[in-house]
């Protein structure tokens, strides 16, 4: 007895959605507890964390903004950088200084992409909560993409306690959708 099976070959379609991932909370004292090497000096941590990650969230109020910007400058990769800023001079000004850095400019107002969210659409910044459910974490990937500009877009693990297993998922993840 001999079984056919006929096979459909599907093209495979090159998303022009650049997904780069990041920890939007980047110093939550859980992830400053699992992230880093233990006894790393705290003056190395930007440094590490641009190094590690594909982009960075950056506030006009942070504490550590200069040096997490020069961290970003210094990186020996290149990191997206996502501002938030009432005012966007400051970003703007830093932009035309590198102009070789990936930036994306936002105001808190911006449309950022969440899975709660309803319609819209356009969003190139996704903050997506910690899961361990694989199914759940593709479908929510599809429905980003599904909706982002071509171009460069942040997908940022959200929470207050964002965790270094969740990080992994979504690049092994992103890896395996060839996003």
């Amino acid at each position: 007895m001999t079984i056919t099976r006929s096979i459909e070959v599907v093209p495979n379609t090159k998303i022009s959605t650049d997904i780069h991932l990041g920890i939007r909370h980047r110093r939550a004292a859980s992830l400053i507890q699992e992230f880093y090497p233990d006894g790393m000096p705290e003056d190395w941590r930007h440094s590490y964390l641009a190094m590690m990650t594909q982009v960075i969230w950056v506030e006009d109020g942070d504490d550590d903004l200069a040096e997490m910007l020069a961290a970003i400058v210094d990186a020996p990769k290149p990191v997206l950088t996502v501002w938030v800023a009432e005012d966007s001079a400051q970003a703007n000004l830093w932009q035309a200084a590198h102009p070789e850095q990936q930036l994306i400019i936002m105001t808190p107002s911006t449309p950022v992409w969440t899975p709660q969210a309803e319609g819209g659409g356009g969003a190139r910044v996704a903050l997506m909560p910690g899961s361990d459910q694989p199914a759940q974490i593709r479908a929510w990937l599809e429905q980003f993409v599904q909706q982002a500009p071509a171009g460069p877009c942040a997908l940022f693990v959200d929470g207050e306690s964002p965790s270094v297993p969740t990080l992994d998922r979504l690049q092994t993840l992103i890896e395996l959708m060839g996003l």
